[in-house]
């Protein structure tokens, strides 16, 4: 591990720097809970104008993913009792649990001696929770006027903790 010594010293403060906004960003809100309010009437706060006759009420990242993690369970205890409607977004659970995974994973980094195949697992971690954050933001942005940032700035870590993990890696194989 020859890295240049400005670049060893900073490395684990910015992954703990990435660890901040990762929190920040899944404390933030990722989407709306819409309520039909006429479009005569004012939103009250919390909630905002979405469109039309819509309010929405924004629901942080972390509310989010237990609520994918909620109607797994609920819908897992209707397939078994044979009550099971059809609904099967929520069996995909493990896609929920993605946007969680670099957490750990980059303080398992920071925590433990850098080797390259931690960093490989960091950068596949990362690249794996960005697919279902991207995939709820592509839905989102036909579906809502109004991006909620917590779903922004996740992306936006995730893209650069991306760049910092390849980075890391290319420097390792140069030296």
């Amino acid at each position: 591990m020859n890295d240049s010594p400005r670049f060893v010293n900073y490395k684990n403060i910015l992954r703990g720097m990435i660890l901040v906004l990762l929190v920040i960003s899944l404390l933030g809100p990722w989407m709306f809970d819409r309520i039909h309010v006429p479009a005569e009437y004012t939103c009250s706060e919390p909630t905002v104008r979405l469109y039309g006759d819509f309010c929405g009420y924004p629901m942080p990242g972390f509310f989010t993913i237990f609520l994918f993690i909620g109607g797994f369970f609920s819908n897992l205890a209707a397939w078994v009792s044979g009550a099971f409607t059809g609904r099967a977004r929520e069996f995909l659970v493990g896609l929920s649990l993605l946007p969680i995974l670099p957490f750990f994973t980059t303080l398992f980094l920071i925590w433990k001696e850098e080797t390259r195949r931690l960093r490989t697992i960091n950068l596949v971690a990362w690249i794996l929770a960005l697919i279902p954050t991207l995939i709820v933001f592509i839905l989102q942005i036909k579906d809502q006027a109004i991006q909620p940032w917590g779903l922004w700035l996740y992306i936006l870590v995730a893209i650069g903790a991306i760049i910092h993990e390849v980075q890391a890696l290319r420097r390792e194989k140069e030296s």
